[in-house]
């Protein structure tokens, strides 16, 4: 899913918005998540107007 930033925050701040199971996943490592197309830190600056992509991870074995 893409999400459009609409309050100035850090990417845990953000993702934490989302719910607290996405807040999970994403400390997990089981989804991924895409900030204008770059993985960055989760104390990195978010500004409203970006562009946010979650998804899961696949796995296989």
């Amino acid at each position: 899913m893409i999400i459009e930033v609409k309050n100035a925050s850090t990417l845990r701040n953000f993702i934490k918005t989302l719910g607290e199971d996405i807040l999970y996943a994403y400390d997990r490592r089981l989804i991924g998540v895409l900030v204008e197309g770059k993985r960055l830190w989760p104390s990195a600056s978010l500004d409203p107007g970006m562009k946010v992509t979650v998804f899961p991870i696949m796995t296989g074995g």
